[in-house]
C-alpha cells in the first residue's frame, strides 16, 4: 500500500507526523514525502524530507495533504495541482488536513462540494467554489477531510479502520501509546493578517527542549501519543460506517 504525503513550503510538521506515524504502521503500509523538489522543507513543526518528485511517482492508494501556513502559495502550484488530479486516477482514498482541504479544492478534487478545514481558511476555500462544513471531519466517498490537529490523527485512523479494520487501529493505537513519542517542535500558532495567513516559511525553528521561553501566544507542544489517547475510535468508525463510500 503506497501512501504520498504532499510536502509544501510550511506544511505542518504535527500533521505530517499524524499520517506517516499511523500509516506507516499499516500492514504492507510504504509512506512516501512527495514534493515538487527533493530535499528539505521548512514549516511550523519541524523540517520535513522529500526523496521523491512529483514526476517520480506513477500511482498512490492513499494521497494525504497536511495543512500548513503555506497553502495558498502552494494553491497556486499547478505542479503540485496537477499531481493531485493524476494520483485521483489511481489514489483509492484521498485525506486533507486543515488547511489541506484548499488544495484539494484548487486542484478541482472537491467538485464544489463542501469540506472540513481550519476555521480560518474558509475564505480561501470558497475561492475555489467549495463552501465550509462546520464538522470536525467529513467523508464523502473515499474523500476524507478534517479541522487538522487531534482531527489529523483521527482521520489516520480512519483509514486504517477502512483498509485493515478495526484490530489494526487499535493495534497501532497501542502501539504508539506504549512509544509516546513527542513532537520535537511547537505546533504552529494562526494569525489572520490583512485577510490572510502569517508565512512562517523560513522563520528559524528550535526544538521544545532547547531551553527557549515560549511566548505568549505559543501553545504548548502536543506530543502524537495525548493526541491519540484523545481519540474516540468508536465514535468515529461509526460516523465513518454511515459514510456513502464511492464505488472504483
Amino acid at each position: 500500500m503506497r501512501v504520498a504525503i504532499v510536502v509544501y513550503d510550511g506544511v505542518l510538521g504535527s500533521e505530517c507526523e499524524a499520517f506517516s506515524s499511523i500509516l506507516g504502521l499499516a500492514d504492507h503500509a510504504e509512506v512516501m514525502m512527495v514534493g515538487a523538489r527533493s530535499g528539505w522543507y521548512a514549516g511550523p513543526g519541524g523540517r520535513q524530507h522529500v526523496d521523491l518528485r512529483f514526476d517520480d511517482v506513477d500511482t498512490v492508494d492513499i494521497a494525504v495533504v497536511p495543512g500548513g501556513l503555506g497553502c495558498e502559495r502552494a494553491a497556486d502550484d499547478p505542479a503540485l495541482r496537477e499531481f493531485l488530479r493524476r494520483m485521483e486516477g489511481s489514489a483509492h482514498y484521498t485525506v486533507a488536513s486543515s488547511t489541506g482541504s484548499v488544495l484539494l479544492a484548487s486542484a478541482g478534487l472537491l467538485r464544489g462540494g463542501s469540506a472540513a478545514t481550519h476555521w480560518l481558511a474558509g475564505d480561501l476555500l470558497r475561492r475555489y467554489g467549495s463552501e465550509v462544513d462546520e464538522r470536525r471531519l467529513v467523508a464523502t466517498g473515499n474523500v476524507i477531510t478534517c479541522e487538522g490537529r487531534i482531527s489529523a490523527v483521527e482521520a489516520a485512523f480512519a483509514l486504517v479502520d477502512r483498509l485493515d479494520g478495526a484490530a489494526a487501529a487499535t493495534r497501532i493505537r497501542a502501539t504508539l501509546l506504549e512509544r509516546g513519542q513527542p513532537l520535537l517542535r511547537p505546533d504552529p500558532w494562526w494569525r489572520p493578517a490583512a485577510g490572510r495567513f502569517r508565512d512562517l516559511v523560513g522563520r528559524p525553528e528550535r526544538s521544545a527542549g532547547t531551553g527557549r521561553k515560549r511566548s505568549a501566544d505559543e501553545p504548548p507542544v502536543t506530543p502524537l501519543s495525548v493526541m491519540v489517547e484523545l481519540v474516540d475510535n468508536d465514535e468515529l468508525a461509526r460516523q465513518l460506517r454511515r459514510s456513502p463510500r464511492r464505488r472504483r
